[in-house]
């Protein structure tokens, strides 16, 4: 047998089967429409002189009837479990809102908590900062806490999420300039402690202010001068230490001051230290705060033992008074 034959033969076996499936089932509707027809009679019978009621249904009817009463009972038990399960639903949503809105009341607290930290951190460290010799015009409120009132004036609702996203917006602004403001304060500080290391805030000598800067009487000619630094009264050859780190940049000797050291500092300071007897360092030698430059004193027009002690800023003469033992470290 060859392979068209093969073909053939499962061709007709199909062609068998489905003829036969096909008697079957015509057979089957015949049956049930045979069935269908048949009817049934009721009968009502009253217990009075009425007469007898007949009702005559077939069964395709019957069937039908049935048929119409278990699909309304299927959809009716679908409905009820379907509403069974909203209700469930339901419940758990109020239930889960009921958690979120005390979650978001404990949160809200927080945030408000959180937000006078920041907010008592902010101002501290603005006041440090403006204290401190910063520019006060890079300390401003963050700009959440304008952005409510902007939203009012253009007609937007204002509601507790708005006020809160607003405020929350303002704490991160205030962080971050906090954090500007606190590098900026180390770099004020880290000057600040350079210009006091180098400024000279120290005694030159042990000793007595004998004459003060300014206008004074002088015991030797007995008028009135005008004395350009501090003249501290000590002991003859009393140790003259530098009053800030710098460099030497003259030493001398003069008959009106007698020896002199003369010191160059940052920032433009200088320091003069004459009327001593005699000097311990050299010119161009750079020597640190309280190293010894020379020794008291006196001259042959003032034969007081003493130390003449000037403080410049550039060619200006200050007060050496103002700054000994006034700025600390």
């Amino acid at each position: 047998m060859n392979y068209k034959q093969r073909l053939n033969l499962i061709f007709y076996r199909f062609r068998y089967k489905f003829q036969e499936w096909k008697l079957k089932l015509s057979q089957r509707y015949e049956d049930l429409n045979k069935k269908g027809r048949e009817r049934l009679t009721i009968m009502v019978i009253p217990h009075t002189d009425h007469r007898t009621i007949n009702f005559i249904i077939s069964y395709k009817t019957i069937s039908i009837v049935i048929a119409i009463l278990v699909t309304l009972l299927v959809i009716s038990a679908v409905n009820v479990l379907s509403h069974s399960g909203s209700i469930h639903q339901l419940t758990e949503l109020n239930l889960t809102n009921k958690d979120f809105i005390r979650q978001s009341s404990k949160m809200k607290d927080e945030v408000a908590s959180l937000h006078e930290t920041i907010q008592y951190y902010y101002e501290r460290i603005s006041n440090l900062y403006i204290k401190l010799g910063g520019d006060p015009s890079r300390v401003s409120k963050g700009v959440g806490g304008q952005a409510p009132q902007f939203a009012s004036l253009q007609g937007a609702p204002q509601t507790d999420i708005t006020s809160e996203s607003f405020r929350i917006k303002e704490d991160i602004h205030n962080l971050k300039l906090s954090s500007e403001l606190s590098d900026e304060i180390i770099k004020l500080i880290k000057k600040r402690k350079s210009i006091i290391k180098n400024t000279p805030s120290i005694w030159p000598t042990k000793g007595y202010v004998l004459f003060p800067y300014g206008k004074y009487i002088s015991p030797i000619t007995g008028k009135e001068e005008y004395n350009r630094g501090l003249d501290i009264g000590s002991f003859p050859g009393a140790e003259v230490q530098a009053t800030a780190p710098g460099l030497v940049f003259d030493t001398g000797y003069s008959p009106a001051t007698g020896y002199y050291v003369k010191l160059a500092h940052r920032f433009g300071w200088k320091t003069i230290y004459s009327n001593l007897d005699r000097i311990r360092v050299k010119k161009n030698e750079k020597i640190s705060k309280g190293d010894i430059v020379g020794y008291v004193g006196k001259t042959a027009e003032n034969p007081i033992y003493h130390l003449h002690y000037e403080v410049h800023v550039g060619t200006q003469a200050l007060n050496p008074f103002s700054f000994l033992n006034q700025i600390q470290e």
